[in-house]
């Protein structure tokens, strides 16, 4: 999740519930949100594309930023997007696990005017897609063979698990020069997507464990071919 105000940035990460009697009648998921919002409309997505025609001008605005912002070979993880709005005035964005597989990805409609800030939400969501993937992580307090943090356990051998080893020893957080931003310095998990965001785009500050992460995820193919794709999209 990111916040409105990038001192405060934050995600939640929460779990999602809907009954789905089979892929061809899927209904919106109604995902759980900390903050107070309403729902302004749903956009259900079949291998990356609308399954309906977006009517409502507001949400369409919003797919419109979503699908030039997020790669078209990744589309197949966003299963919904959600535009809601919150009062009073923070969130921009957060991404939920789908009940259905892959993931969904909630915007605040209230940040339509500023697509620079839509564009990095995505950008930084992308991130969490990825390194908080299935594959790779596991939610919840069950045995962990990885490197475990406040959301779940991180496999071993993993981006995350290698981050957070390397970076949160001890789960606590470090100096303030050790991070590209202070919601950077709330848990390894935003540490790496607000590092990988600012990798993206290019506002690293300088520092040597700052350096040392953002080479750590340059040299991870997954997240170096994502990096070099967003970069393409953002700029074109």
């Amino acid at each position: 999740m990111l916040l409105a105000d990038r001192s405060e940035l934050a995600t939640d990460i929460g779990a999602a519930s809907v009954t789905v009697p089979g892929e061809t009648a899927r209904v919106v998921e109604n995902v759980v949100y900390r903050q107070d919002v309403t729902r302004l409309g749903d956009v259900l997505l079949v291998d990356g594309q609308p399954a309906e025609p977006i009517t409502e001008p507001t949400v369409a605005a919003m797919w419109e930023i979503v699908a030039a912002t997020w790669p078209v070979d990744h589309r197949a993880r966003l299963r919904q997007l959600s535009v809601i709005e919150e009062r009073p005035r923070n969130l921009v964005g957060v991404v939920h696990p789908s009940s259905v597989g892959g993931w969904v990805l909630s915007l605040d409609a209230a940040d339509l005017a500023d697509r620079a800030l839509i564009e990095e939400t995505i950008v930084h969501e992308l991130a969490h897609v990825l390194t908080l993937d299935p594959a790779v992580f596991t939610f919840g307090d069950g045995g962990c063979g990885g490197e475990r943090i406040e959301l779940g356990c991180a496999h071993a051998g993993s981006l995350l698990a290698e981050f957070a080893a390397a970076f949160w020893p001890d789960r606590t957080r470090g100096d303030d020069a050790d991070y590209v931003n202070d919601y950077a310095g709330s848990a390894p998990h935003e540490d790496l997507a607000e590092t990988f965001t600012s990798m993206v785009w290019g506002w690293t500050p300088a520092g040597e464990v700052i350096d040392a992460k953002t080479a750590m995820l340059a040299a991870d193919p997954g997240l170096a071919a994502l990096a070099t794709e967003l970069r393409v999209l953002l700029d074109s």
